[in-house]
């Protein structure tokens, strides 16, 4: 995330020597001050964080200090958000029932420990020793709530709010509608607006709910309108929500309103120590291996091109590493995943049960290039997190270029030369950062992370809405890396 700009005056030596060390001197007293009341974003995380709400940072009395037009209160400019205070009903409540009480036969009791992450890897080898955890990406909305509650720019006071946060946890809301044929699809959501019509008033009503986001831990087709197959509740389009901002796993597309962040995986740095240890590790890592393919076939579909590429990799012998998913359980471990990422140079990412997949976050952790084949998978989606220019750190081979055979992916990937493979990885691994969640206690992170970047997209988006005439950077435009 961009944090606060600061404008130095230039000196130029001029005059006696004693008046250009009294302007050193000054220089050095302003840059002392910024760095004194000033912390960077990241700097704003170092302190023991508390588990209440953080006293919002224009309240703070810092006195006048003459450093031109700076204002020391900027740290969070354009980034306060304000919490609103629901019943538990809405959120934590919701995690009681995980035994099986929202829909019988699903459980997630162990998924949503420390922090929403789920288990602690417990294994012996030290690649996983320390930050990895069995995460279960449904588990966003618990993980974004946990860490907002220790967001250094929270504020209690909506008037100095920038932007709000709905926290109702929508995707574990909307199982029994989703399953329960008991449970009428359309009536999702009804609760939450009549709450925030009672409570938040003036706030909501402000913008019309263009100002406030709500994490849904689930893909928005699991909350449209039903379409001829009846899936998914009306929570999004419901007249009071369609202003709302709500970030989900994988978007609508031609959606605005939607924004797909990261799905979360396995590791959680909690400093900036653990972050660069893994960078290290992904950057000698021996790839004897020229491609992987991850994940179970779709045999029930017909547009799925995983069989193919399945193929490919069989008859591609040693050169392609395959896990399949099928036999193995990959959604909750992540020490095969890794080991087989990180032994190959590319990674194919074809589309899964929708346009998008977590093996994609999981390629950019491990350092393994993506090869895209659909536009839906990976560049309509990550508008905040990923770089504009996807050739700069992944490789596309069109669908139906598989589908047709005359394309062969070990034949294209081979053709890449390997000063042309050592930038792209080099791009991906400083994408890292962006596209995990670090622990919400974590001490000595200067780094923006998936968080940081969601917060600071929807900061973007909020000031072109309120301030359209002053050519402030799309929501929809990517951040630049």
């Amino acid at each position: 995330m961009d944090g606060s700009r600061w404008m130095a005056k230039k000196y130029r030596g001029q005059g006696s020597r004693r008046r250009f060390a009294s302007k050193c001197a000054i220089v050095a007293f302003v840059i002392l001050a910024m760095t004194w009341f000033c912390p960077s974003p990241g700097a704003l995380h170092l302190s023991e964080p508390s588990l209440e709400p953080s006293q919002d940072m224009s309240e703070v009395d810092v006195g006048e200090v003459d450093v031109g037009e700076v204002d020391v209160r900027d740290a969070c400019y354009g980034r306060r958000v304000h919490m609103y205070d629901m019943p538990e009903v809405f959120n934590i409540k919701l995690l009681e029932y995980c035994d099986g009480r929202m829909v019988s036969w699903i459980r997630f009791c162990k998924h949503y420990q420390n922090y929403g992450f789920g288990e602690v890897v417990n294994v012996t080898g030290d690649m996983f020793r320390d930050d990895w955890y069995r995460t279960d990406a449904y588990m966003l909305e618990v993980m974004f709530y946990e860490r907002m509650r220790t967001y250094a720019c929270l504020t209690d006071t909506p008037a100095n709010a920038d932007i709000f946060f709905v926290p109702f946890f929508a995707g574990l809301d909307a199982l029994p509608y989703l399953y329960d044929e008991t449970k009428k699809m359309d009536k999702q959501g009804y609760e939450v607006i009549s709450w925030l019509r009672g409570n938040a008033a003036e706030w909501w009503g402000r913008y019309g709910g263009q100002d406030h986001f709500i994490i849904a831990g689930r893909t928005a087709w699991d909350f449209q309108s039903p379409n001829l197959n009846e899936w998914g509740t009306y929570l999004f389009d419901l007249d009071e929500m369609r202003n709302v901002t709500f970030m989900v796993l994988e978007r609508v597309p031609w959606r605005l309103t939607e924004q797909a962040i990261p799905y979360p995986v396995g590791f959680h740095p909690s400093s900036d120590a653990s972050l660069d240890s893994w960078i290290k590790r992904v950057r000698r890592s021996n790839r004897t291996a020229l491609f992987s393919f991850s994940g179970a076939l779709r045999p029930q579909r017909s547009d799925s091109i995983r069989g193919i590429l399945s193929d490919q990799c069989v008859n591609a012998s040693t050169e392609c590493s395959r896990l399949d998913c099928a036999q193995i359980s990959c959604s909750h471990n992540p020490e095969p995943i890794y080991e087989s990422l990180l032994q190959a140079v590319f990674c194919l990412q074809p589309r899964g049960d929708t346009a998008t997949r977590r093996s994609t976050i999981d390629s950019i952790v491990s350092g393994c290039i993506p090869v895209f084949f659909h536009e839906d998978t990976a560049q309509t989606q990550y508008l905040w997190h990923f770089p504009q220019d996807y050739e700069s750190f992944s490789v596309f081979i069109p669908e139906d270029c598989i589908k047709n055979g005359t394309c062969i992916v070990r034949d294209i990937l081979k053709k890449i030369p390997a000063a042309e493979v050592f930038r792209l990885r080099e791009k991906l691994i400083s994408m890292i950062p962006s596209v995990v969640y670090r622990h919400p206690l974590a001490v000595n992170f200067s780094q923006s992370d998936a968080f940081d970047m969601t917060i600071e997209g929807m900061s973007r988006k909020v000031a072109s809405l309120k301030y359209p005439s002053e050519n402030v950077t799309s929501a929809t435009e990517s951040s630049s890396h």
